[in-house]
Parts: C-alpha cells; sequence; structure tokens
C-alpha cells in the first residue's frame, strides 16, 4: 500500500470519527426542538454542556499527548500506555469523587 494511500485511509477514518458526530447533532435538532418541549430541550442543552466540558476536564487532552508519545523512537509502548491510562483513570477517579 502506498504512503499516500494509507495516510488518505487514515485522515478519512479521523476525520469521519470527528465529523459524524458533528453532523448527526446539527440533523437531531429539528427532531429535538419539535418533540421537546422548550423547558426539556433546555435541560438537555444544559445536560449536554456540562458532559461536554466534564469530558474536557476528565480526559484534559490525553489523547494528542498520548499519539504524540506513543509513536517515538526509544519509548516503550507499554509504558507509554500503562502511564496515559493510569494518569487518566487515578484523576478522573478524583475529579469525579471531590464534584460528588
Amino acid at each position: 500500500m502506498s504512503v499516500f494511500k494509507k495516510l488518505f485511509q487514515q485522515t478519512f477514518i479521523y476525520g469521519l470519527a470527528t465529523v459524524l458526530p458533528r453532523a448527526l447533532a446539527i440533523i437531531l435538532v429539528p427532531l429535538y426542538t419539535g418533540v421537546l418541549p422548550p423547558a426539556a430541550f433546555g435541560v438537555y442543552a444544559t445536560m449536554m454542556s456540562y458532559i461536554i466540558l466534564g469530558n474536557v476536564l476528565l480526559s484534559y487532552g490525553m489523547e494528542t499527548a498520548f499519539f504524540r508519545y506513543i509513536n517515538r523512537e526509544g519509548q516503550p509502548r507499554e509504558i507509554v500506555q500503562s502511564t496515559a491510562l493510569t494518569s487518566v483513570t487515578v484523576s478522573s477517579l478524583l475529579i469525579l469523587i471531590i464534584g460528588w
């Protein structure tokens, strides 16, 4: 497989994973606004805002760092994986316990 074909395939997969949820959210807005009363839609929108904020706080951009370090030469993959998993798990549990 050529380098460009592999690059296009991986870019397409990651791009689809980014674009698809946003496109679905836009497509579903008429359904939400037509079915839900305004007060319920407001609660839904507020809950989604909290979920998005929580996702950002709990993952704190670890996926970007993970992909940067997992492909470096001289870095054992197992150590990078276990460090990222342990860091996100422990910090997420602490934040959730404190927030509870």
